[in-house]
């Protein structure tokens, strides 16, 4: 059995036993806790290795749906377009996501623009629904998913490799004169609980229900999006993740 093979029967019997445990503890048990812990910190470094980090604001009239550099600003946090106060969030993420929900994004790009790289992080509040599967709001903006793979970067803080779900995916769209065109992207993600990190949003799930269930608590979970450009006849959007996320995940890791 190859390794890939290993990592998903193991991932399977794993859930598999976790919902075992919550079946079991709606029987028995009763009182989970919330709690503030999570397992990074909400903030994005100004710099990741070689790329250069901007923020990124948005326009929460649904109207307008502008989205900005703040660094390109004339009047800092105020639309250029309807003058509404700008925010982290754009409408759709503010009418759906709770209002404890913590976000950071900014836009990354190494010199000349190059590998350009959309990073965000949303921590959940209190509300544990802000975390979901990444997919559905994907194919919901008219994205098509043309291929799901998990890649394994190396870490130099520690032994075991960071798993990370990428999604490359295309959508229809128009050219500044008119004519149609492919847009091909990628989407790269994984979560992070107190002491959990995994790909899988069903192996989250499982954790959840464990630490529910064995704990008795419920801690915030976080989920690290990428996203970017990709050329579709070729892989190296993968290296382009791998080399931003392997400097990435130091910075967000919670001081001891």
């Amino acid at each position: 059995m190859d390794p890939s093979q290993k990592s998903f029967l193991g991932a399977r019997l794993f859930v598999i036993a976790a919902l075992a445990l919550t079946a079991w503890a709606l029987v028995f048990k009763t009182g989970v806790a919330n709690t503030d812990e999570a397992g990074i910190v909400l903030q994005l470094p100004a710099q990741v290795g070689d790329w250069d980090g901007l923020d990124l604001l948005f326009c929460p009239d649904r109207n307008c749906g502008g989205q900005y550099l703040a660094a390109r600003l004339e009047t800092p946090g105020v639309c250029p377009r309807c003058g509404a106060a700008l925010g982290n969030m754009n409408w759709a993420e503010r009418a759906m996501l709770p209002k404890d929900t913590g976000m950071v994004r900014k836009y990354y790009a190494r010199a000349g623009n190059r590998d350009g790289i959309h990073a965000s992080i949303v921590l959940s509040g209190d509300d544990r629904s802000s975390i979901h599967r990444p997919q559905v709001c994907m194919t919901a903006s008219g994205h098509e998913i043309v291929r799901e793979q998990v890649i394994r970067i190396p870490l130099e803080e520690r032994a075991a490799p960071l798993e990370v779900m990428v999604m490359d995916m295309s959508r229809s769209t128009t050219n500044s004169d008119g004519t149609p065109a492919i847009q091909t992207t990628f989407y790269a993600y994984w979560f992070v609980g107190k002491d959990r990190e995994t790909a899988s949003h069903i192996v989250r799930m499982a954790w959840m229900a464990y630490d529910r269930v064995v704990h008795g608590v419920s801690h915030r979970w976080a989920y690290i999006a990428l996203s970017g450009a990709r050329d579709p006849a070729s892989n190296a959007h993968f290296q382009t993740i791998a080399d931003f996320a392997s400097r990435l995940h130091p910075a967000l890791l919670k001081p001891d």
